[in-house]
C-alpha cells in the first residue's frame, strides 16, 4: 500500500470505536445467556486438548461415540475427534494405555482390571467415568446343540461330561477372559456343577470370528454383544441358550475409558468428552432415532453389518432361533438408562475376580472403586450442562438363581461359593 492509500488515524479512530462498542455489547448480552448458546467451548471450560482420537470395536454398544461424532456433539464441546475402528478389545486397551488413543469404547471389566493388574497383567490405572451401555448380550450355542444345551446348567454338564468321555474338549469361546459375559458364563455353569477353567476348554475371540468357529464346529458355545446374536440366529448357524437380561436386568456392558493419567492432565478434555457422549447416549435412547442409528451404524466405517440385524436388537426384537420370539421394548441395548459409573458393579466384577483366581489376596473394594469410577468427573460434566446426574445405586443385585451380591458385603460374597478358585 502506498502513502496515499493509508487510513488517516483521525478516520480509523471511529470504526475502532465504534467495532469497540459493538463488541462490548456483544459480549454483554451474551454474559447473561446459557453458555450453551454462546457456542460449544468458551473460556472456562476450553479443552486442554481439543483434539483427540477414541477407539471402537463394531459392536452396537459403540453407538453413542459414533452418533457424537456424526451429529457434531462432540464438535460442539469444543472437540475434534478421529474415531479409530479397532481389531478387538486387547488392541482397544493397547492403544489407550500406549496414548495413541485418548478416550475409548471399552467392556466394563477393562479398566477395572487394568488398573488392579487381573490375571498377572501389567498395571495401568485407567478411569471409566461414564457407561456407555447396558444390556445387548448374548450366550449362544451351536444350531446342532439346540435342545441339548439349554438355560438349565446341568444340561452343560451332560454335554460336556459326554465330549470328555469321548475325548472331545468342549469349548467356550468368550470376547474377554474376565469380561461380564465370561464372568457369568462362569457363574451360570458353576450352578451345574462346571469349572470352567478346569471342566472346559475357554479360548478367547473376536466376535466377528465367534459366529464362523461355531458353523464349522471347531467350538460349541459363545458369548458376545449384539449384532452378532441376531446374525448367528439369521443364518441358521446359533441358538441364543440365554439374553443377558434373563441373568441380570440391566446389566453394564461397556464403559467409556480413559488413563488415570490423560484424566488427570486434561479434566476439561475430559469433561468435555463426557458431556458430549451424554448428549448423544440421550439421542441414542430415543426410539424415534433408532432406524437412523441403525443405518449409521451398518456402513463400513463403523460395523459394516445388515440394518436388519442391527435394528431388531435395537428395537428389543428378540429371538432365540429355536421358535421363540419376543418384542420387548424395556430389554433392548440402553445407552441413557444409567450412565453413572456405580460402585455396585464394580465391586461385583472385583468380587468376581477374586472368586476364580483372577486376583490374589482380598481386595479393597472401596478404594478401587474411587480410583477407577471418578464419579466426580462424570458429575461435574452433567451439572455443566445444567442435566441431573443419574443417581447413585447401592442397592443388591439380584441374577436369575436366586443370588443376591450385597454391596456392602462384597469380600463375603467373592468366598460364599463352593466352586472358585480363589488366591490368598
Amino acid at each position: 500500500m502506498s502513502h496515499t492509500d493509508r487510513v488517516p488515524p483521525s478516520a480509523a479512530r471511529p470504526f475502532r470505536r465504534r467495532a469497540f462498542l459493538q463488541g462490548s455489547a456483544a459480549a454483554g448480552l451474551l454474559a447473561g445467556l446459557p453458555k450453551a448458546w454462546a457456542g460449544g467451548s468458551y473460556a472456562s471450560d476450553a479443552p486442554e486438548q481439543p483434539e483427540v482420537r477414541i477407539g471402537i470395536v463394531a459392536v452396537q454398544s459403540c453407538g453413542s461415540i459414533v452418533i457424537a461424532r456424526e451429529k457434531g456433539f462432540f464438535k460442539k464441546h469444543g472437540l475434534t475427534v478421529t474415531v479409530s475402528k479397532e481389531t478387538s478389545w486387547a488392541a482397544v486397551r493397547d492403544k489407550l494405555a500406549s496414548g495413541e488413543n485418548h478416550g475409548t469404547h471399552m467392556k466394563y471389566a477393562q479398566p477395572i482390571g487394568s488398573s488392579i493388574g487381573v490375571l498377572g497383567a501389567q498395571r495401568t490405572p485407567m478411569v471409566a467415568p461414564f457407561t456407555l451401555s447396558r444390556l445387548g448380550s448374548v450366550f449362544m450355542v451351536a444350531k446342532q446343540l439346540e435342545g441339548k444345551l439349554t438355560s438349565d446348567p446341568k444340561t452343560w454338564k451332560v454335554v460336556s461330561d459326554e465330549m470328555k468321555a469321548n475325548g472331545e474338549p468342549f469349548t467356550l469361546a468368550l470376547p474377554l477372559p474376565f469380561g461380564w459375559h465370561g464372568l457369568m458364563y462362569r457363574h451360570f455353569l458353576a450352578n451345574g456343577g462346571i469349572h470352567a477353567d478346569r471342566d472346559l476348554k475357554v479360548i478367547t475371540l473376536p466376535p466377528a470370528q465367534m459366529v464362523q468357529n461355531l458353523r464349522v464346529g471347531t467350538m460349541q458355545a459363545c458369548a458376545m454383544v449384539e449384532p452378532w446374536g441376531a446374525r448367528g440366529v439369521t443364518e441358521k448357524v446359533t441358538t441364543i441358550t440365554m439374553y443377558g437380561h434373563e441373568l441380570w436386568a440391566d446389566h453394564p456392558v461397556k464403559t467409556f475409558g480413559m488413563t488415570a493419567e490423560f484424566a488427570n492432565k486434561n479434566p476439561k478434555t475430559a469433561k468435555a468428552m463426557l458431556r458430549a457422549l451424554h448428549e448423544a447416549a440421550a439421542w441414542c435412547d430415543d426410539f424415534a432415532n433408532r432406524e437412523e442409528l441403525a443405518k449409521m451404524l451398518s456402513t463400513p466405517s463403523y460395523m459394516n453389518a445388515p440394518v436388519p440385524t442391527i435394528l431388531d436388537p435395537l428395537l428389543g426384537k428378540f429371538d432365540w432361533g429355536d421358535g421363540r420370539k419376543a418384542t420387548e421394548p424395556q430389554n433392548a441395548i440402553a445407552y441413557n438408562r444409567d450412565n453413572r459409573p456405580q460402585a455396585r458393579e464394580i465391586k461385583w466384577f472385583v468380587s468376581q475376580f477374586r472368586r476364580w483366581g483372577m486376583i490374589q489376596g482380598e481386595p479393597d473394594y472401596d478404594a478401587i472403586v474411587r480410583q477407577v469410577a471418578r464419579a466426580d468427573l462424570y458429575e461435574e460434566a452433567l451439572k455443566e450442562l445444567g442435566v441431573t446426574p443419574h443417581p447413585t445405586n447401592d442397592a443388591p443385585i439380584k441374577f436369575w438363581d436366586g443370588t443376591v451380591f450385597d454391596p456392602a458385603k462384597a469380600a463375603e460374597f467373592a468366598k460364599s461359593f463352593a466352586i472358585h478358585s480363589l488366591k490368598d
